[in-house]
């Protein structure tokens, strides 16, 4: 099968092209540039941003399957930066959609989301059909192209599936400034682990459990029938900031010290996902505790440590 991740280069498309390609499918990834993260990856590697329509199309054509995860991708990013947010996460889905529409044969998408979608939650856990009401401008963007994804399914029949996903962690091609690595490379420097409020509970998940979920995803998906459907891939636990700070300190034997720092107004303070809809239709099952992803993330730290002392 034929397949294009579009954000290749990042943090989540780099680990789900090394799975598709181990399964045998030809994968051709597009991004604005290419890294460290895909530099062992064997595939067609376009540079391009999917706010060109003409380059998402050309590189569509062709395909079974688009894993549509290129974005603005962090929140505040998105706040600090709304016109590209708007544009990249919005009309380049838009691109992306279209291209799909018109390429023949259509391929299918999986759409990737996220939390943010929801804004602060009134019940939990948080299944699929809670209200949403994202409280940041990524938040928003990001809904507006999950009913951008929505309105293909319904209006043209275009295969489409939403994949909401919730605080992703667990390797060094991540955002390093992103909570988990953060606190991580902060630990291991022996530096403060700075927590904004300290009291945002959130639901972390490692990031093989996601890759896993989108895989099992595309295929039951090539399989049955499930377009037009959404998916949480989460834990269904809430661990708070600080003591997800504390068991990274413990895990990484640091001495670093925690402080509290105000606050964002646009941060949602409480998520925990419900993952009941993705284990019955899809057989999701999310693995790994915190404790043992942070172990992960430390060993993964220690083994690149050993490498470069061997170099």
């Amino acid at each position: 099968m034929k397949v294009l991740i579009t954000g290749g280069n990042g943090f989540i498309g780099s680990h789900l092209g090394e799975q598709l390609l181990s399964r045998g499918h030809t994968v051709s990834i597009l991004d604005r540039e290419f890294g460290p993260n895909t530099q062992n990856l064997e595939c067609e590697k376009v540079v391009g941003d999917i706010r060109d329509p003409e380059i998402v199309a050309s590189v569509v054509k062709g395909k079974d399957a688009v894993f549509h995860l290129a974005a603005v991708s962090r929140v505040v990013w998105g706040q600090d930066d709304p016109l590209t947010c708007w544009h990249t996460n919005v009309q380049g889905t838009v691109n992306v959609l279209e291209a799909c529409r018109r390429s023949k044969p259509e391929p299918c998408i999986f759409y990737a989301s996220s939390r943010e979608v929801y804004g602060e939650p009134r019940d939990f856990p948080v299944a699929e059909s809670h209200p949403k009401n994202p409280k940041s401008t990524y938040g928003m963007s990001k809904l507006c192209a999950e009913n951008a994804c929505l309105s293909y399914w319904r209006n043209y029949k275009l295969r489409t599936i939403i994949l909401r996903f919730s605080n992703v962690y667990g390797s060094w091609r991540d955002q390093l400034d992103r909570v988990t690595p953060n606190f991580a490379l902060r630990a291991l420097r022996g530096e403060d682990l700075v927590v904004q409020g300290g009291d945002q509970t959130l639901d972390f998940t490692f990031i093989d459990d996601v890759v896993a979920g989108i895989l099992r995803t595309h295929e039951r998906a090539t399989n049955g029938d499930m377009w037009g459907e959404d998916f949480h891939f989460v834990r269904g636990q809430g661990v708070s900031v600080r003591e997800l700070a504390k068991v990274i300190l413990r895990v990484f034997h640091s001495d670093s010290r925690i402080k509290i720092s105000p606050g964002r107004d646009y941060d949602v303070m409480r998520f925990v996902g419900d993952p009941f809809k993705a284990s019955r239709v899809l057989g999701f099952v999310c693995a790994t505790s915190l404790e043992d992803g942070v172990i992960k993330l430390r060993n993964l730290a220690e083994r690149v440590r050993s490498d470069r002392d061997q170099a």
